[in-house]
């Protein structure tokens, strides 16, 4: 995988079809707070990390961008000590890439982002340890769940492959 500083990792429209006909398993917050007594949370999403928060589970790394259902001003408050990330549109930037690998290897934290958050899940699942689990909003139907495993990994390693890159410098 090329990450170059300015690289950008495009998500074509075939590409952006494939990933949102792939949806983890529905869950709720009882069930994902359950699943963190044995693996690491991850949330993406100002909604599903509010859900999650007010459920009790405190996400390892939560991944935000002070908007739901794009482009929609929400009631989601910049927090102090957040690391900040710009990522546009359709594309998953190299700074993402490594900003989620340094806090997955890290102590994890909360990721804001000036852009888009949603494409997020494919660099976690990339750097995330097996049995982690990512929770992402799905619109107008819930919270969904995927338990990262060799499978998993290795379909959003495909995907990367696929991916066009961009060259900002």
């Amino acid at each position: 995988m090329q990450l170059r500083s300015g690289n950008e990792f495009l998500v074509e429209s075939e590409l952006r079809d494939n990933i949102a006909h792939y949806t983890g398993k529905l869950c709720t917050p009882s069930e994902v707070r359950a699943m963190s007594a044995k693996s690491r949370i991850i949330s993406v999403g100002d909604v599903t990390t509010e859900v999650l928060h007010s459920n009790g589970v405190h996400p390892f790394l939560e991944v935000v961008d002070l908007r739901t259902k794009r482009n929609l001003p929400g009631e989601f408050q910049s927090r102090a000590g957040s690391e900040h990330v710009r990522n546009p549109p359709g594309v998953i930037t190299h700074d993402m890439f490594l900003l989620i690998k340094r806090m997955l290897s890290g102590n994890g934290g909360r990721i804001e982002v000036d852009g888009e958050e949603d494409l997020a899940v494919i660099p976690i699942i990339f750097y995330s340890d097996i049995n982690t689990v990512v929770t992402y909003g799905v619109p107008d139907v819930g919270m969904a769940c995927i338990k990262v495993d060799e499978a998993i990994k290795d379909e959003v390693k495909t995907l990367i492959e696929r991916m066009e890159i961009r060259c900002q410098n």
